[in-house]
């Protein structure tokens, strides 16, 4: 959209800002300072140069004042985390690493490899085993109702199955680190979430069966509603645009949205 999303400007600077503090930690830095130098990245990230103010949400409990707060509770609760930080081989911490796997598959179209691209928030050794740590806020209780949503889940399973590949040591599961947020509160509540290799195995097949789905889409030029997904996670941003009769849509799409390109093989910094 045109717009910013809160949801998304809210938990980059949330999950960036606690990646600064892993590293800083795994580095050798006291926990008193990596929390001032955490809250410092934070405040410096969410002020707005060019307006000279501080960055506005317009979600009550997703503001600047949430995220600092949330930031500085959270590493308060765990000062004292029994998740380690992996050193990697090159001597850095497994912090937001990036990952790509050549696919067994190639595109009917193109003829080029599929790679699966992203990033692992952290990489942490706990009770005996490596783990794969993940950063989530919701204003849903942490109860196990909640965590049961991230079996099955793409986003999960993706982690899992790069996790068992491109980690030094292999993996257990998923560590889901998550935060209720508040208008006046921020709560916090881990879970693991693991996965057999048989679970592996058939997402990586349900996986490239999609892929060869969306190339059909392609070269059929034909793209159909999803409609059963329109009301899933709090609506689809183009819900807007599929609700309108097929020859208004271009135009929607051309007043309410811009086009950004993504290259998923440039690696991002903190």
């Amino acid at each position: 959209t045109r717009g910013e999303s809160t949801h998304l400007r809210f938990g980059i600077e949330y999950n960036d800002a606690l990646a600064s503090y892993n590293s800083s930690i795994a580095k050798g830095l006291d926990h008193e300072q990596a929390t001032l130098d955490t809250v410092r990245f934070a405040l410096a990230r969410t002020w707005d140069e060019k307006l000279g103010r501080p960055w506005v949400s317009d979600l009550p409990m997703k503001t600047r004042e949430t995220l600092i707060r949330s930031i500085v509770w959270y590493l308060d609760k765990f000062a004292e985390d029994p998740l380690e930080t992996i050193i990697l081989d090159n001597g850095q911490p497994a912090v937001e690493v990036s990952f790509r796997i050549n696919l067994d598959i190639h595109s009917e179209l193109t003829g080029e490899a599929y790679l699966l691209c992203g990033y692992l928030d952290r990489l942490v050794n706990w009770n005996g085993g490596a783990w794969i740590t993940d950063k989530k806020t919701t204003r849903y209780a942490l109860d196990e109702k909640y965590f049961a949503t991230y079996t099955p889940n793409n986003q999960v399973s993706e982690y899992d199955f790069a996790g068992a590949i491109v980690t030094p040591v292999p993996i257990k599961g998923v560590i889901i680190d998550a935060v209720q947020l508040g208008v006046t509160f921020s709560r916090f509540q881990r879970s693991q979430i693991t996965r057999t290799p048989s679970q592996r195995e058939e997402w990586i097949h349900d996986s490239m069966h999609y892929i060869r789905q969306n190339e059909e889409y392609v070269k059929n030029n034909y793209w159909p509603q999803n409609d059963a997904t329109c009301q899933m996670y709090g609506g689809c941003p183009y819900q807007t645009v599929c609700a309108a009769s097929p020859e208004i849509r271009p135009k929607l799409l051309e007043g309410l949205y811009v086009k950004r390109s993504w290259d998923p093989l440039v690696v991002r910094e903190i």
